[in-house]
């Protein structure tokens, strides 16, 4: 009794978060969701974020690293969909690596452009996957999401001006938002 209802309150959990990310998509994709930009120091934020997931990552026996530069990253974002971006990416690694995988999210300004990323050193992702990889409802065949995700973070990118870019292969998959 005790195991049904365990695996009866994940899938409530996992139907509420699927029914909030087509929530979200929907908004974005109708243009309705509005940003509030404001001076956002993208460490702290990096910072913030990846310390929400110590639970998961120690569940997951997982260590990650934020690589910070000594000055601040300032940018004008919204830092609350920045902060959702880097949710999603963070969730994504945890849930598509193997137990023990380590990864690094990073921020840094280069050549005047601000970046923040997630990397992790697992097992890549397939090549056949990469050009599909932030449309909605794209899934490896071992996906354990919605497959939404990545196609709210791409689209929260583009509204906010901004990039979001994958490089994978075997031992290294990096999302970067720019």
């Amino acid at each position: 009794r005790r195991e049904f209802l365990r695996q009866l309150r994940e899938q409530v959990e996992r139907l509420g978060r699927l029914a909030t990310d087509l929530l979200d998509l929907s908004r974005l994709e109708a243009g309705s969701l509005e940003l509030r930009p404001e001076r956002t120091d993208l460490g702290a934020l990096a910072t913030t974020v990846t310390a929400e997931f110590r639970p998961a990552l120690d569940a997951h026996d997982s260590t990650v690293e934020v690589r910070l530069p000594q000055e601040p990253v300032e940018v004008h974002c919204d830092p609350d969909r920045v902060a959702q971006v880097v949710r999603i990416l963070l969730d994504n690694a945890i849930t598509h690596t193997p137990p023990g995988t380590d990864m690094v999210v990073s921020a840094s300004r280069r050549n005047g452009v601000a970046r923040v990323g997630v990397a992790d050193f697992g097992l890549g992702i397939p090549r056949a996957m990469l050009p599909r990889i932030f449309e909605p409802f794209a899934t490896s065949d071992d996906a354990q999401g919605s497959g939404l995700g990545l196609a709210i973070a791409h689209e929260l990118a583009e509204r906010m001006d901004g990039t979001l870019t994958v490089e994978s292969h075997p031992g290294r998959t990096a999302f970067t938002l720019e």
